[in-house]
């Protein structure tokens, strides 16, 4: 793997995903496990590891961080918000757990909303596992409201729905 701070981004392709849903499931296992019981940390990699997963990554306008060797050290994605004409919803973001802390989440998320925004998307929400709040609200996201993710084997993670105003 690249050195931290080495890397590219990029919008996903499909030779990507076995690389990004090794990532996701190992970022959420190692980072989101002061704030989740091991149930929830299985039930999510289940998620993770799960064909309908697949097939909705590919769904998404999805932009991946890549580092000189090939390897994938960060994910972001958007599509069309249900409940919002002009919105947008952020998805799937993730980091390696060693590129954790140094700005690559910010710059993915970034990332992320400047795509949106080229497809005339000023609005932006997002479903942010209890952990990732924080991490949102430093982004300018505002908490709407908490709630629960529903994963594999009927097991919910706690969550919070947040949104970004509109952006000129």
């Amino acid at each position: 793997m690249g050195r931290k701070g080495e890397f590219q981004i990029r919008l996903m392709v499909e030779a990507d995903i076995d690389g990004v849903l090794s990532m996701q499931a190992e970022s959420f296992t190692i980072l989101a496990v002061d704030h989740h019981t091991v149930g929830q940390l299985a039930a999510h990699a289940a998620l993770i590891r799960g064909p309908d997963y697949r097939a909705a990554l590919s769904s998404f306008r999805m932009v991946v961080a890549v580092a000189p060797d090939g390897a994938i050290l960060g994910s972001a994605g958007w599509c069309r918000a249900e409940d919002s004409f002009a919105g947008a919803r952020i998805r799937k973001v993730f980091v390696a757990p060693g590129q954790a802390r140094l700005g690559l989440g910010r710059r993915l998320v970034e990332a992320a909303e400047a795509d949106a925004r080229a497809g005339g998307h000023r609005h932006f929400t997002v479903r942010a596992n209890v952990n990732a709040a924080p991490f949102y609200e430093r982004l300018g996201y505002r908490p709407l409201r908490e709630g629960w993710m529903e994963v594999a084997g009927g097991v919910r993670l706690p969550a919070v729905f947040m949104e970004k105003p509109e952006m000129p």
